[in-house]
C-alpha cells in the first residue's frame, strides 16, 4: 500500500506502530498520502462515506470545521519548510476523526507530522488520539509562529533603516508584505476552524487536552493579530518612506530653483553683452572683460545676501 505512510495504534501506552492495515480500526491513526493510487479504494473498504472521501481527497481546500455524527472533518494549513520552498506556500493537511479512529491526509511532506513520528518511535509522543491531535495543531502553530517571528525580525530591520536607498527599502517590504498576506489568506480560516472544533472537543476530550487546545487556539489567535498588526506597519513604513522621497524632491527642487534665480540676471547680462553688433559698450577697452566678469561676481554676491536675508533657507 504505497497511499500508507504511518498507522499507530493508541490502545495501548505508549502507542505501537502496525502495517498493512486492512479495515477501519478505533482509536488508531492513520497518516496516508492523498494522491497514491489505491487510496480512494482503501477508504471505501473502511467504511469511509464517498462524501467524506471526496471532502479529504479533493484538490483545492480552505481550512475548516465540519462536524459529523461520527466524528468531524478539520481542514489545516501549515507553512512550507521544505528546502528551495517558500514557507508561505502553505500546505494542506486534511484530518478526518471518524467512529474513533483519525485520518490524515498530505500531498507533501510535513514537518510537524514528522516532529511527531520521531516522539512516537523514542516513545515520548502523544499518549492518546485527542493527545495527538492537540499536539499536532501545536507543532502546525510553532511553525508557523518560527515564520511570523522572523518575518517581524526582518520588519524590524528595515524600519531601523535609513532611508539613502528607498528603492531597495520598498523592495524588501514588497517581499515581506506579500508573504504576510499569503500566510493570512489561510490563518484567518484556520482560527476560525480550530473555534469550532475547540466547541465541539468539549464532549470528546478529557478537561486537560480540552484546555491545551484552547491554548492552541489562542496562540493562533495572537498569530493572527500580530500578522495584521505587521500589515499596518507595512503601510505605515510605506508611508514613511513616500514622505522622504517627497520631501528629498521638493529640497531637490528648491535648491534648483534658488539657483535658478541667482542664475537668471547673470544669464540675461552675458546674453545682451555676448551680441555681436556696433556700439556694444567695452569693445574696444581692453579691460572690459575683466569688469564684466567682476561685475557678475559682485551681482551674485548681492543675489545670495539677499536671498538669505529673506530667508530662502
Amino acid at each position: 500500500m504505497d497511499f500508507l505512510i504511518d498507522s499507530w495504534d493508541f490502545s495501548t501506552s505508549p502507542a505501537t506502530a502496525f502495517t498493512s492495515p486492512t479495515s477501519h480500526q478505533p482509536n488508531c491513526w492513520f497518516h496516508f498520502q492523498r494522491d497514491a493510487e489505491g487510496l480512494n479504494e482503501w477508504l471505501t473498504q473502511a467504511g469511509i462515506p464517498e462524501p467524506l472521501i471526496d471532502a479529504v481527497l479533493e484538490e483545492d481546500t480552505r481550512p475548516r470545521f465540519q462536524r459529523l455524527s461520527d466524528g468531524f472533518i478539520l481542514l489545516l494549513r501549515g507553512v512550507n519548510l521544505a528546502s528551495g520552498e517558500s514557507p508561505e506556500d502553505m500546505l494542506s493537511l486534511r484530518l478526518l476523526y471518524y467512529k474513533g479512529a483519525l485520518y490524515t491526509f498530505r500531498k507533501r511532506p510535513f514537518k510537524s507530522i514528522a516532529h511527531l513520528r520521531e516522539q512516537l518511535q523514542s516513545q515520548t509522543g502523544p499518549e492518546s488520539l485527542m493527545d495527538f491531535l492537540v499536539s499536532l495543531i501545536e507543532q502546525i502553530n510553532l511553525k508557523i509562529e518560527d515564520v511570523v517571528s522572523a518575518a517581524e525580525e526582518k520588519l524590524e530591520q528595515i524600519e531601523g533603516e535609513s532611508f539613502d536607498n528607498t528603492a531597495q527599502m520598498q523592495l524588501q517590504l514588497t517581499t515581506l508584505h506579500r508573504r504576510l498576506l499569503r500566510l493570512n489568506r489561510f490563518i484567518r480560516p484556520q482560527l476560525a476552524a480550530l473555534e469550532k472544533l475547540t466547541t465541539e472537543a468539549e464532549r470528546i476530550m478529557p478537561i486537560e487536552l480540552h484546555q491545551w487546545l484552547i491554548n492552541e487556539r489562542d496562540t493562533t489567535q495572537r498569530l493572527f493579530e500580530q500578522i495584521d498588526l505587521m500589515l499596518e506597519q507595512i503601510w505605515m513604513q510605506r508611508e514613511q518612506i513616500q514622505q522622504a522621497i517627497a520631501e528629498k524632491m521638493n529640497r531637490n527642487t528648491y535648491w534648483l530653483s534658488v539657483i535658478a534665480g541667482v542664475f537668471l540676471p547673470l544669464s540675461f547680462l552675458t546674453g545682451v553683452f555676448g551680441i555681436n553688433i556696433g556700439g556694444m559698450p567695452g569693445v574696444e577697452h581692453e579691460d572690459a572683460f575683466l569688469i564684466f566678469c567682476v561685475a557678475l561676481v559682485i551681482i551674485a554676491v548681492v543675489e545670495f545676501l539677499l536671498l538669505r536675508r529673506l530667508r530662502f533657507w
